[in-house]
């Protein structure tokens, strides 16, 4: 018998449904909680035949369990997401007719200042920019860049550390305070981020504030003969002569050479009418850095100081 056009199309349809209906399948499930025992509602769990194939997805419920079913038999790859979360990679064979239970599974949460997979995929993109803007010398890109990143990572004081430097090269100095002074918590930032503000206040010529911050500077390391030396000339501005002194005799001994060291001490015990000690300072000077533009000045202090001697 001949088949209508309308037969054949029923007859395939037919055919469809039954090889769908002997097709070996099963089903996928589980149970996501936190590192507590908690469920985890909302989570997205991406289910995928290991070898390739198509993806489905799925979202856990309250109870922080999911089902998936009419899956071929095989062995099947599923990531499970949730913002706050470590991504939880599982595997799950499934047989005809059977289930693949993953039973309860754990995902744990990020730790504090960890990034999500995709914030740190943003996180590397804004770093290159960064980079390319400094290297470039656009420095409003490369604060812009700068302040994204710390919406991202509100914990990282190197990021605050590099805006703090950002906007003193653009002169804004008052937020360069402001960020160096959230910077110099941080024991490993501080020395640096202490430098910086004491360099910014000397600048204004605010010399007690440039001063205090410089001796918290030389608190955590005194190793530098320059920073030392502005440590002793901010204090000795500020009036405070003792621990210019101090300062100015420490820059000496880490740095037995720093010229100007000894002429400031010069000036100072001549202030103290402690002529002999500003003679050999002087001297010391002068013999370091003969052609140095306080040179006549120095000569011309030891002159006097010589003549007042022979003239007691």
């Amino acid at each position: 018998m001949k088949l209508t056009r309308f037969a054949v199309v029923l007859a395939s349809i037919f055919a469809l449904f039954t090889v769908e209906a002997f097709a070996q399948v099963g089903s996928v499930l589980g149970k996501l909680v936190d590192d507590q025992g908690n469920p985890i509602a909302g989570a997205e769990c991406t289910i995928e035949k290991s070898g390739g194939g198509r993806k489905v997805k799925v979202k856990t419920k309250d109870n922080g369990s999911f089902v998936r079913a009419g899956l071929r038999v095989g062995t099947y790859s599923i990531r499970c997401e949730k913002d706050g979360y470590r991504p939880l990679p599982l595997q799950v064979p499934v047989a005809a007719s059977g289930q693949g239970d993953l039973g309860e599974q754990v995902m744990f949460p990020l730790a504090a200042g960890e990034l999500s997979e995709s914030d740190h995929a943003r996180a590397t993109e804004l770093l290159s920019g960064v980079t390319e803007a400094a290297e470039s010398g656009d420095d409003a890109a490369t604060l812009q860049n700068l302040m994204e990143l710390h919406e991202l990572m509100p914990e990282s004081t190197e990021v605050v550390f590099n805006i703090a430097s950002t906007h003193e090269k653009m002169g804004n100095t008052e937020k360069a305070l402001e960020y160096y002074a959230q910077s110099a918590e941080t024991p490993s930032l501080a020395y640096d981020s202490y430098l910086a503000i004491g360099d910014i206040r000397g600048k204004a010529r605010e010399w007690a504030p440039a001063a205090e911050a410089m001796k918290k500077a030389m608190d955590i390391k005194a190793v530098d003969p320059v920073a030392m030396f502005n440590y002793a000339v901010y204090a000795q501005n500020a009036g405070d002569v003792d621990a210019a002194t101090a300062a100015f005799e420490k820059t000496i001994e880490i740095d037995p050479n720093r010229a100007l060291a000894y002429y400031q001490l010069g000036l100072i015990s001549v202030g103290k009418a402690e002529n002999d000690v500003a003679l050999a300072h002087f001297d010391k000077f002068l013999t370091l850095a003969p052609d140095h533009p306080q040179a006549a000045a120095a000569q011309g202090v030891i002159d006097a100081l010589n003549a007042a001697e022979t003239n007691k």
